[in-house]
């Protein structure tokens, strides 16, 4: 820890960069790493990691709002429907002259197509991806599969008198996208619990269930992006690969700067010049260096005292290296040395004594919280594991595993390889050609199906209340009746779920924006979301009588 209280040129100093062309941010909330840090917000903190404006998500266009009234009759009603929805675009011809639109709204009761627009069309799904992820998921592994983490000795290498073991420690990591420092203090509770006191030899990592390229498809098109949207994924991490530089804001001008979760010498704070002011703004700024092994962080800038406390997330380059120094920490802090500082790779022999193991909260829990927040770290991860169960014959898992997954699984909804693309599992930069049509075809497929619809509908965002749409529809008649899953790039905006006024008569929905002009962002998103009140109007007549 730092304390810094040094004046700094505050006209360089930046908060948050904006994201790039392709990102999808964190929510707005404060990230799970940083559960323990003081002061921590949930909204609102200055110089948070997301950037204002790109979220994937909230930002802007919650439509009219207005009350609509649609016809009982169901052929004027049908007639209606596509009006109102013509509407919403014509309605913005700045937006439609330009944007490449595909949509596709069908009746799951029926299998009627309701509206389609260009719904052949192959687009960019954004963050929608994750529906393909979620979907092949869920159908191939089911709800209820976990990532175990696990620790081994050799066997008979442990002097149950003294507490030594005469060998190593190995951990076996199995793609687990929710371990956290935490988990890895109750590992190494556990493990003393056990009596284990020294280790005699190095920590030694079997990352074997995924082999090296931890960069996912697309990811690597801006290596100097440091942001945590574009983690490496690898078969042992933690805290999604990534960390957070934390501020708060002293009496007296100071300030103090941390990094959780602690790497040891592995993330380094090289200079904190950080000065708490009374006025003004808060302007931080973070610098990541790599240099050899290490990551050497440099915080500068000012933070408004009555601001309390800022955080930005970065994202690690060696996600084996980053979490074996975080769990020795944890080991460490409950008494379990090591007389090798090494840190080492090799599968788990055989013969090798299980002594401590954690699994993961259920695939269903995880594609929930990746399919609210909008997690790219989850999808990617999720991806990787879809190969590692599939493949054919043992081996450390590729990114063609996954695809060859998904793509067998969409296969059985009607998705024939080779009519449409998707690259990795999250959608960031250019990673998709999907058409409405077949991205309904994902959502109608996974509805009919109850080992994956239930849980599939309880991962989306739900207009107006929570996820990526928490702000987005709260003002209308469609709130608490949407639950969809957002996408946003730099010029994409995509909405696709589902739509229900009652238990008995949903509608599945795709709405994808392209090629969107300067400016057009939030139009894009209010057309969306008259649409979505339009729909709702369609349905609500549709429980009333036909007037006579």
């Amino acid at each position: 820890m730092l304390l810094a209280l040094v004046s700094i040129d505050t006209g360089s100093a930046l908060s948050q960069p904006k994201a790039p062309a392709g990102s999808a941010a964190a929510p707005r909330a404060m990230p799970a790493a940083a559960a323990t840090a003081p002061n921590a917000a949930p909204a609102a903190i200055a110089g948070s990691a997301t950037p204002s404006g790109e979220d994937d998500d909230e930002a802007g266009g919650s439509g009219s709002g207005s009350a609509l009234v649609a016809p009982t009759d169901p052929k004027q009603r049908v007639v209606w429907l596509s009006e109102k929805l013509t509407a919403a675009m014509t309605s913005r011809p700045l937006l439609t002259a330009k944007a490449k639109i595909g949509i596709q709204i069908v009746d799951l009761d029926t299998g009627t197509p309701l509206f389609a627009k260009n719904d052949d069309a192959g687009m960019s799904l954004a963050s929608n991806a994750k529906l393909l992820t979620s979907v092949a998921a869920l159908g191939t592994l089911g709800g209820g599969f976990h990532w175990r983490t696990a620790l081994f000795i050799a066997d008979k290498s442990l002097d149950e008198t003294t507490g030594v073991v005469k060998g190593d420690l190995w951990v076996r990591g199995k793609g687990d996208p929710t371990l956290s420092a935490n988990d890895f203090r109750a590992m190494a509770t556990e493990l003393a619990a056990k009596g284990v006191r020294k280790i005699e030899g190095k920590l030694v990592i079997d990352d074997s269930y995924f082999d090296g390229d931890v960069e996912a498809p697309h990811f690597a098109e801006q290596p100097k992006e440091r942001a945590a949207f574009r983690a490496p994924v690898a078969s042992f991490g933690v805290a999604r690969s990534s960390f957070l530089v934390n501020v708060i804001g002293q009496p007296g001008g100071g300030a103090k700067v941390w990094i959780e979760p602690d790497a040891g010498e592995h993330i380094k704070i090289k200079k904190a010049e950080v000065t708490s002011i009374s006025e003004g703004r808060t302007r931080i700024k973070v610098d990541v260096k790599p240099v050899k092994d290490t990551l050497e962080i440099q915080v500068t800038g000012q933070i408004k005292f009555a601001d309390g406390h800022w955080w930005a997330k970065r994202r690690v380059d060696d996600p084996k290296r980053f979490a074996a120094e975080v769990l020795r920490k944890a080991l460490a802090e409950r008494g379990i040395t090591f007389t090798k500082k090494g840190i080492d790779s090799a599968p788990v022999p055989l013969n090798a004594r299980q002594m401590v193991t954690h699994d993961s909260a259920p695939l269903s829990s995880v594609i929930r919280e990746m399919n609210k927040a909008s997690d790219n770290y989850f999808a990617e991860t999720v991806l990787k594991t879809l190969g590692a169960e599939t493949r054919a014959t043992p081996a450390p898992a590729s990114w063609a595993d996954g695809h060859a997954a998904v793509q067998a699984f969409l296969g059985k909804l009607g998705l024939v390889p080779g009519t449409y693309r998707a690259d990795n599992g999250s959608g960031l930069f250019n990673a998709t050609e999907v058409s409405a049509k077949q991205l309904v075809a994902v959502l109608r497929g996974a509805n009919a199906d109850y080992r994956i619809g239930p849980d599939l509908l309880a991962s989306l965002p739900v207009g107006g209340m929570d996820g990526t749409l928490a702000r987005r529809l709260a003002n209308s008649p469609a709130k608490g009746r949407v639950r969809a899953k957002t996408g946003t790039l730099e010029k994409v905006v995509t909405l696709a779920g589902y739509v229900g006024v009652d238990g008995r008569h949903t509608l599945a929905f795709a709405i994808l924006v392209n090629d969107i002009p300067t400016g057009q962002k939030a139009p894009a998103r209010a057309m969306a979301d008259d649409m979505l009140d339009v729909i709702v109007a369609y349905l609500e007549a549709a429980q009333q009588p036909p007037s006579k």
